[in-house]
């Protein structure tokens, strides 16, 4: 019996670029909910970067943000973190200044740019992210010091070459976001979607039989794989895909309905 549905949310739960949930799949969600079914998003945004329609309307039990590193209430108060361990940031931090990168860091509560401020929100702040929800941390660089240790870092570097260092950071995970603008982010390599799942269950008590994934994207592999039920959108990469136990139609074809529909849950 199916007691909780993760739900990934760029491509999956919201076409990318856009802004709404579509109907078919706010529709699934909401008899999902009223049967009991508890609804938690995971995604690689944090709760400050999602799109409005995610508070207002899934209105999810919790929210599992930044690639797994948080948890949050649906208010988006903090429930638990994972956040990068204090030698690595800090050696980022010199890294990214000696080589002029432009970056910044992903907390629980914002996105704090480190370092070109005005490049970095230019690039960043497309699509449904807008240049407002980006702070502005380049004149004094302490949000790690005034308010604790962060969750990821995103940095913009030429070819990704960014990417090359994950040899001198064994205890971060680096991920490409889009190898076109050069944008790649690292976060605590102990940390995914999945390994925050368990954690969240376990606090629940349901166990990872009774849960039921959707994902896109190769950042989303750990979750399709811990659940015992893992869907790729049509939409998905290849990878995840093979991984999954289902794959439903695209985002824009009613998905996630034709989904629950197939597993009787609608």
């Amino acid at each position: 019996m199916i007691k909780a549905l993760f739900l990934d949310i760029d491509d999956t739960l919201i076409a990318r670029g856009e802004d709404l949930v579509p109907d078919s799949a706010m529709k699934a969600i909401d008899i999902c909910r009223n049967k009991g079914i508890k609804i938690i998003v995971a995604t690689g945004r944090g709760y400050y970067l999602m799109q409005p329609d995610i508070k207002d309307r899934v209105k999810a039990d919790y929210l599992i943000t930044v690639n797994g590193s948080c948890i949050n209430a649906t208010d988006g108060t903090m429930v638990k973190s994972f956040p990068m361990k204090e030698e690595d940031y800090l050696r980022l931090i010199d890294l990214c200044m000696k080589r002029d990168y432009v970056f910044g860091f992903k907390f629980d509560d914002s996105l704090q740019v480190y370092n070109h401020y005005e490049e970095f929100a230019g690039r960043y702040a497309s699509g449904s992210i807008l240049k407002e929800w980006i702070s502005d941390n380049t004149a004094t660089r302490d949000y790690h010091v005034t308010h604790g240790a962060p969750l990821g870092c995103f940095t913009y570097s030429t070819n990704c070459e960014m990417m090359e260092e994950q040899k001198n950071f064994p205890n971060l995970k680096f991920v490409t976001a889009q190898r076109k603008f050069g944008s790649s982010e690292c976060f605590d390599a102990e940390v995914n979607k999945g390994k925050t799942i368990r954690w969240l269950c376990d606090m629940l008590g349901i166990t990872l039989d009774e849960c039921m994934a959707f994902g896109d994207s190769d950042n989303d592999l750990e979750m399709i794989r811990m659940c015992g039920i893992g869907v790729a959108m049509g939409n998905a990469t290849e990878e995840l895909q093979e991984a999954s136990d289902y794959v439903t139609t695209g985002i824009n074809d009613d998905g996630i309905w034709n989904a629950l529909k197939h597993f009787e849950l609608i």
